[in-house]
């Protein structure tokens, strides 16, 4: 007979306990309904169910564990129990206690009952932290119409926000980033709300990323050649004929006016 209750985790070497009901919780739903018995009773019938099971009776804790609660859905089942199979509701239940004023009330004081055996537990008060700051993240996204301030529930990065995991420029954040894009999440899961995000923030991204600029370097002007162009074959051919009538007309005084004629009208013969 043991008093701590053995979590249910996501798997053997998991350290993220399980909140969901189990399969045997949810057969049990409200199997058992009725008015509130008083403190006393609760505590004379735990005290001696511990003792016909070999406990230790004078083990308030162990005693504590093995009450019954007298409310809810899961009324009739014991603190521990309820904790090992539902523990979500008992995390709620746990928060909504919190606020409430003991009364001299059976119900009231069976709820403080269940209050003071979770106090112990050091699980109990690390999920009521975590669901309090999911709650108020999530009043956080409402407040300014961002998921990116909802919670991360899974993982390595749980418990901080979808905004701030995404904008980790850690090698092991952007692998998650990475993976989440081809992910293929479950609907209605955070998981899911998270690639949705991740998304949404890459295509705003790439949308508003600016334009390839353009090169400011501007290609230089060919290179003048040190070498003259030849000139043109008309101006060659010019300049050929008139060395050629310099040549005739000095000569021409040994020719009479025919010859000369001829000689001027014959082509120019190109220069080799």
């Amino acid at each position: 007979m043991y008093a701590y209750p053995i979590f249910r985790r996501q798997s053997a070497t998991s350290s993220r306990l399980l909140l969901r009901p189990s399969a045997e919780a949810e057969r049990l739903v409200s199997r058992e309904s009725g008015r509130a018995k008083p403190k006393e009773e609760v505590l004379a019938e735990a005290t001696a169910f511990v003792s016909s099971n070999g406990g230790d009776s004078s083990d308030q804790f162990l005693v504590l564990a093995h009450c019954k609660i007298q409310f809810g859905k899961y009324q009739g089942q014991r603190f521990r129990w309820l904790l090992e199979h539902a523990l979500g509701y008992a995390v709620y239940l746990v928060l909504s206690i919190s606020d409430e004023k003991l009364q001299t009330t059976p119900l009231s004081e069976n709820k403080h009952l269940f209050l003071q055996y979770t106090s112990s537990i050091r699980e109990i008060a690390e999920e009521v932290e975590k669901y309090q700051r999911k709650q108020e993240m999530q009043a956080e996204a409402r407040a300014k119409g961002d998921t990116g301030c909802l919670m991360v529930e899974f993982g390595d990065f749980k418990g901080r926000s979808m905004k701030d995991v995404f904008e980790d420029q850690s090698k092991e954040a952007q692998a998650l980033i990475r993976y989440l894009v081809k992910a293929d999440a479950r609907p209605k899961t955070n998981m899911a709300l998270f690639k949705t995000y991740v998304l949404k923030r890459l295509a705003s991204a790439a949308a508003s990323a600016p334009p390839p600029a353009a090169s400011s370097v501007s290609a230089p002007p060919p290179a003048a050649s040190s070498v003259p162009a030849p000139p043109p074959a008309a101006i060659q051919t010019g300049v050929q004929q008139t060395a050629t009538v310099k040549s005739l007309l000095a000569r021409g005084k040994h020719l009479s006016p025919s010859q000369l004629a001829k000689k001027l009208m014959s082509p120019v013969k190109p220069c080799k």
